[in-house]
């Protein structure tokens, strides 16, 4: 038997938030098309970098609410 949308959305909402987490990282992984491994490295090696000039005091984060409103979003 085939679920429809709404029957399997009503299922996902049945699930606990650490499930639904779970789901949303797998439907991730099958949708988003694969990352070149060469390009994963650089994002998670900037993404390093930034961290280490926060955790130094060089640069400074926003919280996310105020991002989104400069964002227009």
């Amino acid at each position: 038997m085939q679920l429809s949308v709404d029957e399997l959305l009503e299922q996902v909402q049945r699930l606990s938030a650490d499930d639904r987490e779970l789901l949303l990282e797998r439907l991730r992984q099958v949708l988003a098309p694969s990352m070149d491994p060469d390009i994963e490295a650089s994002w998670i090696a900037e993404a390093e970098r930034r961290m280490d000039a926060i955790d130094r005091g060089e640069m400074t984060s926003i919280p996310w609410e105020q991002a989104k409103r400069q964002l227009g979003l």
